[in-house]
């Protein structure tokens, strides 16, 4: 399945990278894939006792926040899907662009970032690391460009 791959991430660079996808997809008549990545890692400290609580809760804000995505997309007339891993954020995108044979990958900047003429925040870092291992072109959407 060949398309446009929209990775989410939540707060306002979410709302940017979604709808840069959509445009993406209406423009070039592709499907959409919205892609959830949920990790686990970042919450390491949290008690143990707690983990299956977390990961609950946050599968299910993430498949909610997904659906509302592929909805969006298909008011506009796109045809989108969502694929919800676990794993590892860069290693999970990486695997789904290639098994999907994606044509493009929409990323999210958080807010607070900047277009960067040298390429060296930590988005545009991951952008090309992504770019180089895939071969698939990466775009950043930015909360300030919506």
């Amino acid at each position: 399945m060949s398309g446009i791959v929209c990775a989410l991430r939540g707060g306002q660079g979410s709302l940017a990278v979604r709808q840069r996808a959509i445009q993406r997809a209406r423009e070039r008549d592709l499907p959409l894939t919205f892609l959830s990545i949920i990790d686990l890692k970042p919450f390491a400290q949290v008690d143990e006792m707690m983990l299956p609580a977390l990961a609950s809760e946050l599968a299910w804000m993430t498949e909610v926040l997904a659906r509302l995505a592929m909805q969006q997309a298909q008011q506009q007339g796109v045809e989108a899907h969502i694929m919800i891993r676990k794993g590892d954020v860069a290693t999970e995108i990486n695997r789904f662009l290639r098994e999907s044979e994606a044509n493009l990958l929409l990323l999210g900047a958080p807010r607070g970032t900047t277009a960067n003429v040298f390429g060296d925040d930590a988005v545009e870092q991951f952008a090309v690391s992504i770019q180089n291992e895939t071969g698939v072109p990466v775009e950043i959407a930015r909360p300030e460009q919506i």
